[in-house]
């Protein structure tokens, strides 16, 4: 655990340092306490808590109103965007089992960078028990990570067991919602398993609508080059959702094969969205051909909208050439924690 930052020390490259040696945590958990405007720059004081801290959260978190839970809740997760030196995700773990459905959803979100195996079973439980729907969905969709450690052997086998094990219930559950079995079915696509193949295949041949469209998705992270027909044959479908699901999930694949039929999706499909998940995928192909072609689009194309795919489409291209470069390898990192509350 990392104690505070000295004043020196710069949250990161953008931003002016903030000393928060200065900032007593116990008066920011008063300020919260006191339904006072949240003070973004002091909240900064609650990143990576200790027991102590955690402990007066604790004791705070049941007087507070659940829409002062749920504003502090979101500030920090913004405050963790704008600045990777922030951790906040030991006060999630204290609103896991908050009674607010809408809480427990940010809370599950709040924990869904992290990859100790802890958590996982955490999740897992709550994936069976919680009684709200949404809330399972995004429990679902935290679970996606450590499907990914799965896939790179990072997880012990009984947690793997029971990783794979609450995904697949969730999925065949046919009393469960489709959102949640959907939620779940896309998870559980990046395990290469021949059985997550076959149960792909099973939804997207029976399943209703929402759960076809998961599957679709569910293709693209199992990372099949045997889905890629399929799912250019979805360039052409109806439904404007499917379309763009397929594009993404094409560019998932990671194929130069998709590069043509992407390309005249970008350009001829009537949707924007569409259009833009077109762009989105191609910059995940990120090969010679893609950055030639987005930069000319980048002349071309005054869609502000467009434009702005593009160029978050370079920025992609650019890191998947620097990886290539570079020999890196991102892979998630899954160890145990000893002070899990």
């Amino acid at each position: 655990m990392t104690d505070e930052l000295r004043p020196e020390e710069p949250l990161d490259d953008d931003e002016e340092a903030t000393p928060l040696s200065r900032i007593d945590p116990n008066e920011v958990i008063a300020e919260i306490a006191s339904g006072a405007p949240l003070d973004l720059v002091r909240l900064r004081a609650l990143t990576e808590p200790n027991r102590d801290t955690l402990t007066a959260l604790l004791r705070l978190w049941p007087t507070i109103e659940p829409a002062r839970r749920r504003e502090v809740l979101a500030a920090m997760q913004q405050l963790e965007e704008d600045s990777a030196a922030l951790d906040f995700h030991r006060v999630s773990l204290t609103a896991l089992r908050d009674p607010d459905p809408a809480t427990r959803m940010l809370a599950v979100r709040g924990l869904r960078e992290q990859d100790r195996a802890e958590y996982m079973r955490l999740l897992a439980g709550q994936l069976r028990d919680d009684p709200t729907p949404m809330v399972r969905v995004e429990v679902a969709k935290a679970l996606a990570n450590y499907v990914i450690g799965l896939e790179f052997d990072l997880l012990a086998d009984d947690d793997a067991e029971s990783l794979t094990a609450a995904l697949r219930d969730s999925v065949e559950d046919v009393e469960e919602t489709d959102e949640v079995r959907g939620a779940a079915l896309e998870a559980l696509g990046a395990w290469s398993d021949e059985s997550t193949g076959e149960m792909i295949s099973d939804l997207y041949e029976v399943g209703s609508p929402q759960l076809r469209l998961a599957a679709i998705r569910a293709m693209g992270r199992n990372a099949s080059e045997g889905w890629l027909d399929l799912l250019i044959y979805h360039f052409d479908d109806e439904d404007a959702d499917m379309r763009a699901a397929a594009a993404e999930a094409a560019g998932q694949l990671l194929m130069d094969e998709a590069v043509d039929p992407l390309v005249m999706l970008a350009t001829e499909d009537k949707d924007d969205d569409v259009q833009v998940a077109a762009i989105k995928a191609l910059g995940e192909i990120g090969n010679d051909e893609v950055e030639r072609i987005l930069n000319r689009w980048l002349k071309e194309r005054r869609d502000p909208h467009i434009q702005d795919a593009i160029r978050e489409a370079l920025a992609e291209v650019q890191v998947v050439t620097a990886d290539m470069v570079d020999g890196r390898q991102q892979r998630p990192r899954f160890e145990d924690e000893d002070d899990v509350l």
